[in-house]
């Protein structure tokens, strides 16, 4: 009985672990797969922006948009811009929403990655549709313009 019991808590160790090692890395391979696919992306004046996917804080006041910039075209950014995009605009159904704050920075060339976070507003309805809008891309006027749909499970 002795090494039965023994084998069995091995056992169940094991299988354990093994489950703790799935439902880690499943929910990672998951949103690693929709953040390249993008909530969308808009082009222009050969300037690509791309909504990678965004991230409900602050126990549902703020919400973060992870972007990418991608330009034809060899830009050199100024280490002092705060921005890389002229005033965007965040939308939430027709309720316009305050923009906090904008991080970037190059990750190849031609390419940078950045997040914008914004606050929310108390009201939300079902199934709200943001739209994210900007007229100027490193100091490039153009249109760029993306509308995709909040997951209302998430705030």
């Amino acid at each position: 009985m002795r090494n039965l019991s023994k084998y069995t808590v091995s056992f169940s160790s094991f299988a354990l672990v093994i489950c703790l090692l799935i439902s880690f890395v499943f929910p990672a391979l998951t949103s690693a797969e929709s953040q390249n696919q993008g909530l969308g992306s808009a082009e222009d004046n050969g300037i690509k922006l791309t909504i990678d996917g965004y991230t409900i804080v602050n126990h549902g006041q703020n919400i973060r948009l992870n972007y990418t910039i991608h330009t034809n075209s060899d830009v050199q950014v100024d280490q002092n811009t705060r921005s890389l995009m002229e005033s965007p605009h965040i939308w939430i159904e027709h309720t316009l929403v305050r923009e906090t704050s904008d991080t970037f920075k190059k990750v190849g060339k031609n390419e940078y990655k950045g997040t914008i976070e914004a606050q929310l507003q108390h009201y939300r309805p079902e199934s709200p549709h943001m739209t994210f809008d900007t007229h100027g891309i490193f100091n490039q006027k153009g249109d760029w313009t993306i509308r995709f749909v909040l997951n209302n499970a998430e705030f």
